[in-house]
């Protein structure tokens, strides 16, 4: 890869980082080596950061071109991913949305109930592209919860057997960490106990596991051990491993085989997906280490803050990644103005506070100097 190839690319890498509604300030640049980030999953390196870092890896002939997402580094990084959750194959997709579609697809076959949790991605985000698209049969499982357990897949496997028409459950999905309830995890008991089960009942199962490496740093496991439960698992590059965009998708040589001819019939095929496989690679080895470092700096900042009254973090129950910062007698909206003049990225405030996602971005300043800023905020 050739630099005159990188010309245009600041332009098409604007359009495609994922900022989210609302965060007006996620956008920076590669002058700002100190700016803390409370928003994001991962680094959430700005167009500039991005063509900066593709620069790099070119100069160090580490991208080769993919053609249509197959072969060169595309080809790297699912064999990197595949050994990094286990899995014996891992196929490039260019969102999460399509990696869960067509793993349930796939995994149910001729058996379209699907059990998947009723607060997830899948279930609630997705526009109903598994019923809409592939006739699945989605049956959601505790309402309003984190997860469910195994107690309830019996319960909806024997109504199937006993109705006028005998049907059978093809695929259990499940997410963790759980975005819509503010990445809170699955419980590890009912997780083993409800795939072990279906593995010896003939069910398939399916991961979303789009954050799945934050939950191995807090589970203190590794994300194979995790693949090893299920039978497929996906998890995003672009939450942790600062991508543009995309996903992988891993599971068996015989379930991935082929599986790049149903990803083009979706329209998932990127004629050039080697600028977003190449920065994933790149961050692929270094983000466990890098957010455990992160978590750990972060624990000691908020033991800091916990000595004035005005500052109450809540840890959520079942919590990854996010803490909730309640701070008392202060303007929310002009203490997050005064914390951007420091390089510190705050959300909108909610009632009480503030939502903290930890990432790596915590490891460029010291917790000391990271809360005495959060103070000069309050004061100023």
């Amino acid at each position: 890869m050739k630099r005159r190839d990188f010309i245009a690319l600041g332009s098409a890498l604007a359009a495609l980082s994922p900022a989210r509604a609302g965060d007006r300030n996620s956008m920076h640049s590669k002058e700002e080596p100190n700016r803390v980030d409370f928003i994001h999953d991962g680094k959430q390196l700005s167009p500039q950061e991005y063509a900066s870092l593709l620069l790099q890896l070119g100069d160090e002939g580490k991208i080769k071109p993919d053609y249509y997402s197959n072969g060169g580094v595309v080809e790297e990084l699912e064999h990197k991913f595949a050994l990094l959750l286990g899995k014996e194959s891992a196929v490039f997709m260019p969102t999460g949305t399509l990696a869960n579609h067509l793993a349930v697809r796939r995994l149910a076959d001729k058996n379209r109930k699907v059990i998947v949790q009723e607060q997830s991605h899948f279930y609630n985000d997705s526009g109903d592209c598994a019923q809409t698209l592939s006739g699945l049969n989605l049956i959601p499982l505790g309402s309003g919860e984190v997860d469910f357990g195994l107690t309830e897949v019996e319960k909806i496997i024997d109504q199937a057997k006993k109705a006028r028409v005998e049907t059978r459950l093809g695929v259990i999905a499940i997410e963790t960490p759980v975005r819509r309830l503010s990445d809170r995890m699955f419980d590890e008991d009912k997780l083993k106990s409800i795939t072990d089960f279906a593995r010896t009942s003939g069910i398939q199962t399916h991961l979303d596991g789009a954050r799945i490496f934050i939950q191995a740093a807090h589970s203190k496991k590794n994300p194979a051990q995790y693949g090893a439960m299920v039978d497929t698992i996906y998890t995003s590059l672009w939450k942790c491993f600062n991508a543009p965009s995309g996903a992988i998708l891993a599971g068996s040589k015989e379930f991935t085989t082929g599986l790049f001819h149903e990803r083009r019939m979706f329209g998932g095929s990127l004629p050039a997906a080697w600028p977003l496989a190449s920065i994933a690679l790149h961050f692929a080895d270094g983000f466990l280490e890098d957010y455990r470092s992160a978590w750990a700096k972060s624990t000691q900042f908020i033991e800091i803050l916990k000595k004035y009254e005005r500052f109450k973090p809540v840890f959520f129950d079942k919590g990854s990644h996010i803490i909730q910062l309640n701070i008392t007698h202060t303007n929310l909206n002009r203490f997050r103005e005064n914390l951007l003049k420091k390089h510190v990225e705050l959300g909108e405030p909610n009632s009480q506070g503030f939502l903290l996602r930890i990432n790596p971005t915590l490891n460029r300043q010291s917790p000391e100097y990271l809360a005495s800023s959060f103070l000069e905020a309050l004061k100023a």
